[in-house]
């Protein structure tokens, strides 16, 4: 009798387990609540199916096969990758699916939406700069500002080629990583294709938003970007005085340094959506690039669709490496003392 009785149980707790994906013809309505899906890919049920939709045309296989993956269930193996950072056998292993059938799902997943950057990865034009200025200068009295600049570093597996350049001041492998964002956290532009020991100012130098920034921006009515000691002083960037002798240098360091946090929420949410992009990628450098593309275009894919993630706590960059101040020309100064005379 009581055995009867474990095995009545027992049936009853597989009947009330969650279905599982049915690879070849899955519905999302047909797997997991709208938390759970939240949960485990970042997106809600209506973002993944626009996702699906967006890169269907370079995800639909042209075979004849009956079991070809379609495009959802190939976005959602890309998702669940970039926001766990697993092994790809494990992954494989949540969909049914071999290693090298969920490799070919990231891969072609990222280079779709690598692709597609320039519709989500956009430098604003002129309204919407002015839109931009107006709201950080609503909430820290700043003029100017059109972005927010810093790198940050993602760790990657020693690379089998110039391991060393590779090698941080904390100790770890990994790409040092550019991007600008506006008001909303937004990505504007993105550079991630330089090993660690590529200093934040060369990697802003060498960018073409810099040769874009100083053909366009001159002065304080033409905006300029917000950035640490780690970038020299220039008319389209302002960075904060270094040894600040008065009560207006002072001001003028804060309210800057409340503009950058902006950055620096971008990544700590960017990170905490993409887990992928806070553990250790174990990948070349030149994949790894793709995947970090991959994954700014979803972050603002996210914010444009207001599918908010939100992780609680914001995560804290402790983990990188510091950067040596700035040595070298500067032609910002007067801008910089302008502001700060007549703003603080």
């Amino acid at each position: 009798m009581a055995d009867m009785l474990l095995s009545g149980h027992l049936a009853g707790a597989r009947r009330a387990r969650p279905r599982r994906f049915r690879l070849f013809n899955a519905r999302l309505d047909d797997y997991l609540s709208e938390n759970d899906l939240k949960s485990r890919f970042r997106f809600g049920r209506d973002s993944i199916n626009y996702l699906a939709d967006l890169l269907s045309d370079d995800l639909a296989r042209n075979t004849a096969r009956n079991h070809a993956l379609s495009p959802l269930i190939q976005v959602l193996v890309a998702l669940r990758f970039f926001t766990s950072g697993s092994f790809l056998e494990v992954i494989g292993d949540t969909f049914g699916l071999p290693k090298s059938t969920v490799s070919q799902c990231i891969t072609a997943v990222s280079q779709a939406l690598v692709r597609r950057q320039h519709l989500f990865i956009i430098w604003p034009d002129e309204d919407r700069k002015t839109v931009i200025k107006q709201a950080f200068f609503a909430k820290n009295g700043f003029p100017g500002v059109i972005g927010c600049i810093d790198c940050t570093h993602i760790r990657i597996q020693a690379p089998r080629v110039n391991e060393n350049d590779f090698v941080n001041r904390k100790g770890y492998h990994s790409l040092n990583v550019q991007a600008i964002c506006d008001h909303k956290g937004m990505f504007t532009n993105v550079v991630a294709k330089w090993p660690e020991n590529a200093h934040d100012s060369f990697i802003f130098q060498d960018s073409l938003i810099y040769d874009k920034l100083n053909d366009e921006l001159k002065d304080l009515e033409d905006g300029f970007l917000i950035g640490d000691s780690g970038y020299g002083c220039k008319p389209f960037i302002m960075t904060p005085y270094p040894h600040p002798s008065t009560q207006h240098q002072e001001a003028f360091n804060e309210a800057l340094g409340k503009i950058r946090v902006k950055i620096e929420q971008s990544f700590g949410i960017f990170k905490r959506r993409f887990h992928l992009m806070h553990s250790e990628i174990r990948m070349d450098p030149v994949k790894v690039s793709q995947l970090i593309g991959a994954c700014t275009v979803l972050h603002n894919i996210a914010i444009l669709r207001n599918d908010m993630y939100d992780p609680g706590e914001a995560m804290l960059e402790n983990d990188q490496p510091d950067v040596p101040p700035y040595d070298g020309p500067e032609d910002g100064l007067q801008i910089r003392d302008y502001i700060c005379e007549h703003y603080f």
